[in-house]
């Protein structure tokens, strides 16, 4: 997910720090999915914290055939990010220990 999409979705504060659980359901059957909200500062954060690179962020758009099923979606996502893409590298240590 986007993190300005839970943002405008959920409300409060951009810049909290807290733990969402949303349901997820398909067909009869349902999903409690709890996951971080976050700003993208600290997304960012955690991946060099954890020894990555962000080589490439794209933060698509929804394919044209979206806008056939599901037009107003489709509609929406063309003004707000819904997904972040992140492509990491980990650093070649240029000076071994």
């Amino acid at each position: 997910q986007h993190p300005t999409s839970d943002w405008l979705r959920k409300g409060g504060s951009y810049f909290d720090v807290v733990v969402e659980t949303d349901v997820w359901r398909l067909g009869d059957r349902q999903w409690d999915v709890r996951y971080w909200r976050q700003p993208l500062t600290a997304l960012c954060d955690e991946v060099f914290r954890a020894g990555f690179l962000i080589e490439r962020l794209v933060e698509p758009r929804p394919a044209a055939s979206m806008q056939d099923r599901w037009p107003d979606l489709s509609d929406q996502l063309q003004r707000q990010p819904g997904l972040l893409d992140l492509r990491l590298v980990r650093p070649v240590d240029v000076h071994p220990a």
